[in-house]
């Protein structure tokens, strides 16, 4: 099921978004020594849960620029939501490239091109179908990360079309962070940005996640945030020179929501860092996903979990709403839109270069709980 934009509106509240934060991975240098990279609690207080049914298709109306605030001058244009709860036969395209595998058969990550620290437990016990290990990620009570860590980070070939595929299984008493973000689980990272950069401060990070039940994407360009102007969650502004409408907008700005939304999108969140800078994001969901009683959606059994991204366009000096996101599970589309603004002109060669494994819960894991990943196939698009 396609997004629908539905134009100019304003004054709607915001989704919550649900992306703050990030688990420390990254690094001011080499070695990978932890930084906070972000806000740890994740979504913005100010947020209020509009933004539309999280599994009917056409999400929450979006807030931007007034009349003169459109895409030729980088202000939001009202959006709608990324269409979820479609039908079968997800159109991620074939014909991809494989970057690189991971079959989870032992915990010599670094040999297989994962750094920043990368260790983690092998599960003989768990495994999908046809396979026999995968990698655990257990988070003790109160715990933030996964206890004997994590693969981390992964170098790619930059490409402007990327695909996941992997087998998820979570535990039988999940309840991931219990509150309506986190725990983030993977990401693909930008080129721009440095080997060892937190995800939550990026100039585009993608967040693929099971947030309460619900399949989750979310995009993230932080560092683009134009800083004179900027949307809040409840859709008042500051700055702006007093009048967010006619603010002119360049094509430097964040794609996601302080500075506008153009484009699909379902929730959003825009937050003070506190710092200086602000948090910039929006995200798509799908509910039911994964369900504590026994059927085709229950989330101790292992799901075949596929996620595409594909970058927009720049035409006339402009970024174009024309990118693309993807979540299949077991064959059924959960999320899709053709209608995602993921970069400008200001970055218009903007790639993707690195895959991110940093599984983190910011307010710390209500429970012992544990998630189960096997056969990572990280391509260009469906292999």
């Amino acid at each position: 099921m396609t997004g629908r934009s539905l134009g100019w509106v304003v004054g709607l509240g915001a989704a919550l978004a649900a992306c703050g934060g990030d688990d420390g991975g990254g690094s001011a240098g080499s070695g990978g020594t932890p930084s906070t990279g972000g806000a740890p609690s994740g979504g913005g207080s100010a947020g209020t849960p509009t933004g539309g049914s999280s599994s009917g298709g056409t999400g929450g109306s979006g807030t931007g620029g007034g009349a003169t605030g459109g895409a030729s001058s980088g202000g939001g244009a009202g959006a709608g939501g990324a269409g979820t709860g479609g039908g079968a036969n997800g159109d991620i395209p074939g014909g991809g490239t494989v970057l690189f595998q991971e079959k989870f058969d032992d915990a010599s990550f670094t040999a297989r091109g994962w750094y920043d620290g990368s260790q983690g437990t092998i599960s003989q016990t768990e495994h999908a179908p046809g396979s026999t290990s995968s990698f655990q990620c257990a988070f003790a009570q109160g715990g933030t990360a996964c206890s004997a860590g994590k693969p981390a980070r992964h170098k790619i070939t930059p490409s402007e079309t990327v695909y996941a595929s992997f087998w998820l299984k979570l535990s039988s008493n999940w309840v991931g962070s219990g509150k309506p973000y986190h725990p983030h689980m993977f990401h693909f990272i930008n080129d721009l940005d440095g080997d060892w950069v937190g995800p939550s401060h990026t100039y585009l990070t993608t967040y693929m996640e099971v947030v309460a039940g619900k399949a989750f994407l979310g995009l993230q360009d932080s560092k683009n945030v134009d800083l004179n102007c900027i949307l809040k969650n409840d859709d008042s502004f500051a700055g702006c020179n007093g009048n967010f409408a006619t603010y002119p907008f360049t094509e430097n700005r964040s794609v996601c929501a302080c500075n506008g939304l153009l484009g699909d999108l379902q929730g959003r969140d825009c937050f003070s860092n506190g710092n200086g800078t602000w948090y910039s994001s929006r995200s798509w969901t799908a509910a039911n996903a994964w369900v504590d009683a026994a059927g085709p959606s229950y989330k101790g059994d292992w799901h075949f979990v596929e996620v595409y991204f594909a970058m927009n366009s720049i035409q006339g000096g402009k970024g174009v709403a024309d990118g693309k996101i993807r979540w299949v599970q077991d064959g059924v589309t959960l999320i899709a839109s053709d209608k995602i603004l993921m970069r400008t002109s200001a970055h218009a060669t903007l790639k993707f270069n690195q895959f991110a494994m940093l599984p983190y819960i910011g307010d710390g894991s209500p429970v012992a709980q544990s998630f189960w990943v096997d056969d990572l196939t990280v391509a260009t698009a469906r292999p």
